[in-house]
């Protein structure tokens, strides 16, 4: 009996030994040796445009012996019918090698200069054996949407301003504002708004506090008439001068 549960037990530490050296293949969710480069995507920043700029970090399991990576308008992508095995085939013959994935690794990517909607694909390889995942991007493209009137009420006077709007992120962009190269971009969501960034420089440079910066503390929209209310907080590193409200009037 003694011997009959010792041989039962090394069965099952051999059992146990093999699963283990099984899962070391790959670590999940490859652990039968499937390589799998799983993508993350985080917002762009420092010298990246989170407008057009996509930053996607990608980290591979030991089965992966490289990955590939392609970033396509979605339009496109669809309008080649391929399933996605065959996809995935394709992102390999067309798309970019990541230096850094062989095994257990991460390497950081950025996309540069998106405009419209795109899928980003990443194959990871082994062998003839290929694994695809995919993330969404959509990239602002600004056109000219015409010429409105801004008023404000911090410099007491108000003048035309060019706006320009994106149709993907529904957001409107003043590249001009207060002064030439000094503007912000803004998203309407129902009466409220959305200022981006919630802080930026003037261009204003006061003769004794330097340069006035704007905050946004909670701009409207009024859709009957078209007309932003931006709540700005005027501040210099000194101090603030209080809340005073810009308004835009969109063109008919």
């Amino acid at each position: 009996m003694k011997r009959y549960f010792e041989s039962a037990m090394m069965l099952l530490f051999v059992g146990l030994a093999f699963m283990a050296c099984k899962e070391e293949a790959g670590t999940e969710p490859g652990g039968d040796g499937t390589p799998v480069a799983t993508l993350y995507q985080y917002a762009s920043s420092g010298d990246y445009n989170p407008d057009n700029d996509c930053f996607i970090r990608v980290s591979a399991n030991s089965a992966t012996e490289s990955a590939y990576y392609l970033a396509e308008l979605t339009s496109e992508k669809e309008a080649r019918g391929l399933s996605k095995e065959q996809y995935a085939d394709y992102v390999v013959s067309n798309g970019t090698k990541m230096s850094g994935i062989s095994g257990v690794s991460e390497q950081d990517v950025y996309i540069t200069g998106l405009k419209g909607l795109y899928t980003v694909s990443v194959v990871a390889v082994n062998g003839s054996t290929k694994t695809i995942q995919q993330t969404e991007f959509a990239g602002l493209d600004y056109k000219p949407f015409g010429v409105g009137i801004y008023e404000s009420e911090f410099f007491g006077e108000a003048w035309e301003v060019e706006i320009e709007y994106s149709e993907i992120g529904n957001r409107y962009r003043i590249v001009n504002c207060w002064y030439d190269g000094y503007g912000f971009a803004f998203s309407p969501s129902g009466k409220s708004v959305t200022v981006y960034p919630s802080k930026t420089e003037t261009g204003y440079e006061h003769s004794k506090y330097g340069m006035v910066s704007v905050t946004d503390t909670g701009s409207t929209y009024d859709p009957d008439s078209k007309t932003f209310t931006f709540a700005f907080k005027w501040t210099v590193s000194a101090g603030s001068f209080g809340v005073y409200n810009d308004y835009l009037t969109l063109p008919e």
